[in-house]
C-alpha cells in the first residue's frame, strides 16, 4: 500500500481549474500562482495535494521539502527510478516519468507501479538540468 510522509506544505492561490490534478506536479507562473505545466522546460515547484478550482487554495508540497508524496505516475515506473515532471500532452501534465538528464529531476521513486496510478516520490532537493 502507497503511503506519503509530507513534511512541509505551502498554499498558493490555483491560476486556473486544477480539480483533476490532485497529487501531479505544478509550477509557478509570474503571478504566484499555480498552474499545470505548459511544457518539458518548466521547472516544477511541487505536488498538488487537493483539488482546487481557479482562484481556490492549492495546497502543495515543494520539491525538497522532505517527505515523501503520492504522485500520478505518466508510465509503468519501478520503485527506485528518478523521476522528473512529465509534459507530453496537456492530459498528461504533471504526471511522473522516468527523469531523462536533461530534466529536472525531483527525487526517486519509493513506490512504483503502471501508468495513472499512484505512486511515492521522495521529495528531495532537485537537481537541476545543465
Amino acid at each position: 500500500m502507497t503511503t506519503y510522509t509530507p513534511n512541509l506544505a505551502v498554499t498558493k492561490e490555483a491560476a486556473e481549474d486544477l480539480s483533476n490534478d490532485r497529487y501531479r506536479f505544478v509550477v509557478v507562473d509570474s503571478d504566484g500562482k499555480v498552474r499545470r505545466p505548459d511544457n518539458a522546460t518548466e521547472q516544477p515547484f511541487g505536488i498538488i495535494q487537493n483539488a482546487p478550482v481557479t482562484g481556490q487554495g492549492a495546497s502543495i508540497l515543494p520539491i525538497g521539502c522532505g517527505g515523501s508524496s503520492l504522485v500520478v505516475l505518466g508510465a509503468t515506473l519501478d520503485e527506485g527510478v528518478q523521476v522528473a515532471m512529465e509534459y507530453t500532452s496537456a492530459t498528461d501534465a504533471g504526471k511522473a516519468k522516468a527523469a531523462a538528464s536533461s530534466a529536472y529531476q525531483v527525487g526517486p521513486l519509493l513506490q512504483g507501479g503502471a501508468e495513472d496510478e499512484l505512486g511515492e516520490v521522495l521529495l528531495a532537493s532537485m537537481t537541476v538540468k545543465a
